[in-house]
């Protein structure tokens, strides 16, 4: 069943799946070749961000085709049923799709890893290696074409 929100409150549901959220999946597809890889992710008002080293199949596929799809969820628990098509599954997910951008800029790349640095550790206080800013890619995508999902019929809040 198709859950429809309002804006207001799909975006309560995005942030709410974004802040339990362990890990995110990001898709990327260049020459007909599908890729999906598992990051740790931050995110603010505007943005979702993620780094990576400088070299690699990632940064390979997102410098030749920038256009992504993410996928980020919680609360996964999966219960029986005598009849197995009536087995279910409880869950909460965010899916969404945008370009990601490589930052260049210090300030936009320190703000990325605070807001990174922000969901793991509960804190802002953090400082980083001019060494380590300079070599790691560090992303974002734009929050505007995002999409709560949960199984709503059995899920308790």
């Amino acid at each position: 069943m198709k859950t429809i929100y309002t804006k207001e409150q799909n975006k309560s549901h995005v942030n709410s799946v974004l802040n339990n959220a362990l890990f995110c999946s990001i898709s990327m597809a260049n020459k007909n070749e599908p890729y999906v890889v598992t990051v740790n992710f931050g995110f603010d008002d505007k943005y979702l961000y993620f780094h990576s080293q400088q070299t690699g199949k990632k940064v390979d596929m997102i410098a030749a085709n920038p256009n992504v799809c993410f996928e980020a969820n919680y609360g996964g628990e999966v219960f029986s049923n005598k009849q197995s098509c009536n087995w279910g599954t409880k869950f909460r997910s965010v899916i969404g799709y945008g370009k990601a951008e490589l930052l260049l800029n210090k300030r936009d790349k320190v703000k990325a890893l605070l807001a990174i640095m922000y969901k793991y550790s509960g804190n802002n206080d953090h400082e980083f290696n001019e060494h380590v800013l300079a070599h790691t890619n560090i992303y974002r995508i734009k929050l505007d074409n995002v999409q709560a999902r949960q199984n709503h019929l059995y899920w308790q809040d």
